[in-house]
């Protein structure tokens, strides 16, 4: 019996680790540092790291920039090579499910994840959820009353809104999120059918957005609220509506393994979870997982709080969900 006890222990320790202890910030002050690669962007970093010196001024954050796809080929360059020179990760839970499935992600379940929005975080403690994203139809009220606009995801196939509605080309999240939805056979089927409305492909959810609010078309669909939001408090030509069953996307965090400053990793993936560090994200315009902290946007506020979200967690086969996406978009 005993000895089962101690198997046990052992399991269990790299998932909980120091947790939030005395022992744990001794550690880190020893350190001094932490490594984050992530996809939040320079200025954004900035908000964020403000609200981490305030309560832990004694830790470096040394922040790496890198796009989604360009991280990954690094941290696997690094990997290979026989040691990734990161801590931390932030990238999609796509991603980290790659590299989990890689052997590149350690094990660690901070004790904050109990205050995120239930299925935010990797029940195997590899990932946790930090940020949101809700996917929503933009409409430009100049061009289209907020009457007319599509209420939901099946509006887009109507008749009348060929040929009116844009769509981010770069993430299949229309597709894999319409999957997550209502199962493989009706996700796909949705997806073809919306394929075949003629829509404006364009790069990215900022750049789809602008061009909606300089004129360029009516309608955008399965666009972050954030970006559309943002716009619409700073006065743009800019409106959205959510769906009946609004999807949610996630950003995540995950320890690498064997990190090179393990203790500093686990404060900074607790200091993410926890409610200065999701404040902290807010003031760089996220929506927070965290229950209790708000957004920016009291419209928001009020959509996340309504409980009819759909978080689209990430499935196997990704590869091939971008291939349909591809192949249906004429995306090559």
């Amino acid at each position: 019996m005993i000895g089962k006890i101690i198997l046990l222990v052992a399991l269990l320790f790299p998932i909980v680790a120091w947790a939030q202890s005395a022992e744990l910030l001794n550690q880190a002050k020893k350190e001094a540092e932490v490594i984050l690669y992530t996809t939040m962007t320079v200025g954004d970093f900035e908000r964020f790291n403000k609200a981490a010196k305030e309560k832990y001024p004694f830790l470096n954050i040394r922040h790496v920039y890198l796009s989604s796809a360009r991280q990954t080929a690094r941290v696997m360059q690094e990997h290979r090579a026989g040691r990734v020179q990161a801590d931390v990760l932030g990238n999609s839970p796509e991603t980290l499910v790659y590299l989990k499935q890689q052997g590149v992600l350690g094990q660690y379940r901070s004790a904050e994840a109990k205050n995120l929005l239930k299925g935010t975080w990797d029940p195997d403690g590899y990932w946790s959820g930090i940020t949101t994203d809700l996917l929503v139809t933009g409409f430009n009220p100049k061009s289209i009353t907020k009457a007319a606009a599509p209420k939901n995801y099946d509006d887009y196939l109507k008749p009348q809104f060929k040929s009116q509605l844009a769509i981010n080309r770069g993430v299949p999240y229309p597709l894999t999120g319409m999957v997550s939805l209502r199962g493989e056979e009706q996700g796909v089927a949705y997806f073809k059918k919306l394929a075949q409305q003629d829509l404006r492909l364009v790069e990215g959810y900022s750049h789809t957005v602008n061009l909606m609010a300089a004129g360029e078309y009516s309608l955008v669909t399965f666009t972050q609220v954030s970006k559309l939001d943002a716009m619409k408090r700073k006065g743009a030509p800019v409106d959205w509506l959510p769906s009946t069953q609004t999807l949610a996307t996630i950003s995540t965090v995950a320890t690498v393994k064997n990190p090179l400053h393990p203790a500093a990793a686990q404060l900074l993936i607790d200091f993410y979870l926890s409610a200065e560090g999701q404040n902290g994200l807010a003031s760089a315009g996220k929506i927070p997982l965290r229950r209790g902290v708000k957004s920016q946007s009291k419209e928001i506020d009020q959509l996340m709080e309504n409980g009819n979200l759909h978080v689209i967690m990430p499935e196997g086969g990704y590869d091939r969900y971008m291939k349909i996406f591809n192949d249906n978009l004429g995306l090559r």
